[in-house]
């Protein structure tokens, strides 16, 4: 019988090509090599079910704001009419619309925040914590993982604002 430095050298030998990684561990007293490739799409989120969770919460947090932002357009739109149709206001007076125009794209995102919050706590938050469980992964892993994903940047802007230990204390 071979020492397990021995059997590690007998293994080197097989090695795949630069790039290419190899997983060795023990099964029932035997060092087994198994190929092992780390999957760039879901760095950090190994579980391709949750991924899809993932994927799919972000999507919907996202359109959460589509209304708030068509309401503003519309309502910018109508400040313009209004302004320079009824009012009479000229070319002279053009910084009465990007004026008024601030507070209301102000009210929108502020729109569009307490409705990704609500939509969150009440949708994505119960179905989370449940995939959680169900895959046996620790909140803070999941931060993390979804911390390495721009494309997650709705979900993650929610997520930090949210603890275990504070869900504990209410």
């Amino acid at each position: 019988m071979f020492s397990p430095y021995e059997e590690l050298e007998y293994l080197s030998d097989y090695l795949p090509d630069e790039g290419e990684a190899v997983l060795v561990s023990r099964e029932e007293g035997e060092l087994v090599c198994k190929p092992w490739s780390q999957e760039d799409l879901r760095d950090g989120i190994h579980d391709a079910q949750l991924y899809g969770y993932l994927v799919q919460a972000n999507e919907r947090l996202s359109s959460v704001g589509t209304a708030p932002i068509w309401a503003a357009t519309i309502l910018l739109i109508w400040l313009a009419i209004l302004t320079h149709g009824i009012l009479g206001f000229g070319w002279n007076q053009w910084y009465f619309v990007p004026g008024c125009s601030a507070p209301i794209l102000f009210g929108c995102f502020r729109w569009i925040k307490k409705r990704q919050q609500y939509y969150f706590q009440n949708a994505i938050l119960p179905q989370l914590q449940a995939e959680l469980r169900k895959h046996r992964v620790p909140f803070y892993s999941l931060v993390a993982g979804i911390r390495q994903h721009e494309e997650f940047r709705c979900l993650l802007d929610e997520i930090v604002h949210w603890s275990p230990q504070r869900a504990n204390l209410s």
